[in-house]
């Protein structure tokens, strides 16, 4: 990212941000094998400035990131955020919120879990949430466009409005007294879930209505992040 603008790569990412309404698109650069791939005149109707396109070699892709962007570069401006209020009209009964989890890959990999499984939001506190970047976008592959992101002013203050749009809060700790597959998820639902290592802070635990752990093998029962979130999203929205 430089400066108020944010620069995206990876096929998957930069289509979803093509077709978001709500991405405001600078530039896009991409190879003629894209091109080629994405059958040239669809893909240019995609961009409302024309202009704005230029067909480059890898080493201009090259240059402006230094990361595998499989073609192509999109400038563009980062999206905004949203208030904790849109949850209120979500269809999706299930949200997830984070509570100081830091890492652009494990917010992109979630984000796109959110997509895959179907939660409605994902609720960070402003503080801790990483700014907008190409890698958070293609660990994302698409869901950073299509999954609102909701920003409070801390996570407390974010539970507290949680329960009171409806959601039972549901956090996931190692030390919780019911296993995850005996907890009931009918309803509105808000997963909290913790950083790794430290887990859930001790205000965030106490503000939920209910914790749970997920069972796992007595000799080896870490679980990253991103892995416990799946399993919770599974659990919480398959039923």
């Amino acid at each position: 990212m430089h400066g108020d603008v944010v620069y995206l790569y990876g096929l998957h990412a930069c289509l979803a941000a093509l077709a978001n309404p709500r991405r405001k698109i600078e530039r896009v650069w991409c190879t003629e094998n894209v091109v080629q791939r994405l059958d040239g005149a669809p893909f240019r109707a995609s961009i409302s400035a024309p202009e704005k396109y230029y067909v480059s070699d890898k080493k201009k892709l090259d240059s402006l990131v230094n990361e595998v962007h499989q073609g192509i570069v999109i400038q563009a401006q980062p999206l905004p955020t949203e208030p904790i209020d849109i949850v209120k009209n979500l269809k999706a009964n299930v949200v997830v919120a984070l509570d100081q989890v830091t890492d652009p890959q494990n917010v992109g990999s979630i984000l796109r879990l959110c997509r895959v499984f179907g939660a409605g939001a994902l609720i960070m506190a402003r503080a801790h949430a990483p700014s907008e970047t190409g890698a958070i976008a293609k660990v994302a592959s698409g869901a950073l466009e299509l999954v609102p992101r909701c920003a409070v002013s801390n996570l407390a203050d974010g539970i507290r409005q949680l329960k009171e749009f409806g959601y039972w809060c549901v956090g996931l700790a190692e030390n919780a007294p019911k296993s995850i597959r005996d907890t009931d998820f009918s309803g509105k639902i808000a997963l909290i879930m913790g950083s790794e290592g430290a887990g859930m802070r001790q205000l965030t635990k106490k503000l939920c209505d209910f914790t749970a752990y997920i069972p796992t093998s007595a000799e080896f029962s870490t679980l990253n992040v991103t892995t416990a979130t799946a399993i919770a999203l599974y659990e919480a929205c398959g039923r």
